[in-house]
C-alpha cells in the first residue's frame, strides 16, 4: 500500500470520530444527543436551502467546504458547550489549531492547507461565506434545542439560548428575519414550560414587546 493511500485511510479514521463524538444538543429522540457529524450534515442542508436567499451572493461550494471542515478539530477535542465556563473553553481555539494540524498531517499539502485555511476563515468571520456559515452554525444549535425536550436543557442553556449570538445575523435581511422567528419559537417554548424564571429578565421583556 502506498503512503498516500495509507494516509487517506488514516485521515478517514480520524474524521470518523465526528460520527461518534456527541454535542451538547439532544435530539427529538430523547434517548441520545446528536453527533458532531449530524450537526454538520444539517448545516450543509441549510446552506443549500438558504444561500440563494441572501441579499449578497456567497460561493455555495466554498461555504459547504467550510461547514464540512469547521468542526473537524472536535474529532480530537470533543465538543465544548458554548455556555461552559472552564479552562478548556479558554484554550479552545489554541487546542483546535493543534488538533487540525494533527488531523491533516498525513494529507497532501494542498488538501491540508485548504482545510486549515477554511477553518481559519470561518473563525475570523470576515468574508461573506464565513459570516453565512457562522450564522448557520449558531442558528442550527438554537433550532435543535427548540426541537428537543426542554427537560434536556440545563441552566447553561437557559442562560445563553434566548437570542443567542444575535449580532451574527445582522449581515443579511433574510437571515435576520429567520433568526427572529427562531428566537420567538425559543421564547414560546420557555414560556409554555413556565420556565421564565430561568432566563434573564431582559429576554422576557423583549419577547413581550414582540421584538
Amino acid at each position: 500500500m502506498s503512503n498516500s493511500i495509507k494516509n487517506l485511510i488514516d485521515f478517514h479514521a480520524k474524521a470518523e470520530k465526528l460520527k461518534v463524538n456527541t454535542r451538547h444538543s439532544w435530539l427529538t429522540d430523547a434517548s441520545r444527543q446528536e453527533s458532531v457529524a449530524e450537526h454538520t450534515w444539517m448545516l450543509c442542508l441549510l446552506a443549500i436551502l438558504l444561500s440563494d436567499r441572501l441579499e449578497k451572493p456567497v460561493d455555495l461550494l466554498k461555504s459547504l467546504k467550510m461547514l464540512v471542515v469547521h468542526d473537524l478539530a472536535e474529532a480530537v477535542t470533543g465538543d465544548i458547550p458554548a455556555h461552559e465556563v472552564s479552562k478548556r473553553q479558554d484554550a479552545k481555539q489554541a487546542e483546535e489549531r493543534k488538533a487540525f494540524q494533527r488531523i491533516v498531517s498525513g494529507l497532501p499539502k494542498g488538501n491540508a492547507d485548504e482545510i486549515v485555511s477554511l477553518w481559519e476563515e470561518f473563525e475570523k468571520r470576515e468574508t461573506p461565506e464565513a459570516r453565512f456559515c457562522s450564522s448557520l452554525d449558531k442558528l442550527e444549535a438554537v433550532m435543535q434545542h427548540n426541537l428537543s425536550s426542554i427537560d434536556t436543557w440545563n441552566q447553561g442553556d437557559f442562560n445563553i439560548h434566548p437570542y443567542y449570538k444575535d449580532d451574527h445575523f445582522d449581515f443579511d435581511p433574510f437571515m435576520r428575519k429567520l433568526k427572529d422567528a427562531v428566537d420567538r419559537q425559543s421564547m414560546e417554548k420557555i414560556v409554555a414550560a413556565k420556565a421564565e424564571s430561568r432566563i434573564d429578565a431582559k429576554h422576557l421583556e423583549r419577547y413581550r414587546k414582540g421584538n
